[in-house]
Order: C-alpha cells, then structure tokens, then sequence
C-alpha cells in the first residue's frame, strides 16, 4: 500500500497565492520547488503534507501534478474547482508568478505557513540549475525513476522511527483531512 493524499485543489490555490504574495519576484520553477519542500518539512514533522499533491519524478526534479496544472491553467484542474471563477494569479514576465490578492489564510494552517516559509528559505537562495541539482538528490527522486513519487520516500532517511510512520502513512493517508 502506498500513501495517496486527497488532492485539496482550493487549498493549492492558497499555497500559490502565499507563495506568490511571500516572494513577489518568485518564478514558476521556484514555486513548484517551494511546495515540494514545505511538503517534505510539514510530512516529517507533523505527519501530512501541507496539500498532498501528486509528485512525479520529472525531468527537472520533483513536479507536483496539482500545482503545475493550476500554474498552467489545465482545464480539469479548472473543473476541479467547481467553477469558482478566475484564479487569483497570473504569470508574468519571465515566468514570474503574480499573485492579485492575499491568502485566505482560514484555509492554510499556522503549521501549513510555517512549512511554506520553510519551503521559500530553501529554494530561494538557489539558481534554476541549482534546484535541478538539489531534487535530483532527493531520496524520493531517486526511489521514483521517472514515475511517481511516494512520500514514505520522503521521509528523513536518519529518523529512527521512518519505517513506522511510513506504514502509518500508507494505511491512513486516504482518510486525512488537509
């Protein structure tokens, strides 16, 4: 069995527009990367994800499926919203995402922003290349080759008690509430 997160599509527009709003001069690129971190950091050490996107194992590291469709504007991601109008973002100049309002923070937890600043702090200081580099080296990456990526993969390599909150995840992931 594997952890499977229900996909909140809502609550990835609110990660975009923190994101967006945290770092006005932040690119696509570095937006997707900020998510996969903060997910990474709030699934080890509170036990979920801030969202539970699908990861795959992409050309240019870790891509959450979610995200990228919204950023990209997917029409089934669209539908997935219910019909509730415009996204509040847009992309700019060089791939620069513009978000046009705040967060609805009621959505995000305070531990949900903790891990999306943790998320920034990360990639921010680091070129595209660097990124590329850095996700490649991810043990989840790695485990996924090419396909997707499971967040008991995820979890810190040096943690004692890894091969029990896999198995926690993995049986109780479906039934979470994000």
């Amino acid at each position: 069995m594997v952890a499977r997160y229900p996909i909140r599509t809502g609550k990835v527009v609110e990660i975009i527009v923190w994101l967006a709003v945290a770092s006005p001069d932040i690119d696509i690129y570095h937006l997707v990367k900020a998510a996969f971190y903060a997910d990474k950091y709030h699934l080890n050490k509170y036990g979920r994800p801030v969202a539970g996107d699908d990861y795959q194992a992409d050309t240019y590291g870790p891509l959450g499926q979610c995200i990228y469709r919204l950023l990209t504007n997917d029409p089934i991601e669209m539908l997935a919203l219910g019909g509730n109008g415009v996204l509040p973002f847009k992309l700019g100049d060089r791939w620069r995402v513009i978000a046009d309002r705040e967060a609805n923070t009621r959505i995000l937890s305070a531990s949900d922003v903790e891990a999306l600043r943790r998320g920034l702090d990360v990639v921010e200081p680091h070129t595209f290349d660097e990124l590329v580099e850095m996700t490649h080296e991810e043990g989840a990456y790695i485990a996924a080759d090419g396909g997707r990526m499971k967040y008991e993969d995820m979890l810190d390599e040096d943690d004692p008690q890894r091969d029990e909150k896999a198995a926690d995840l993995a049986e109780t992931a479906r039934f979470a509430v994000l």
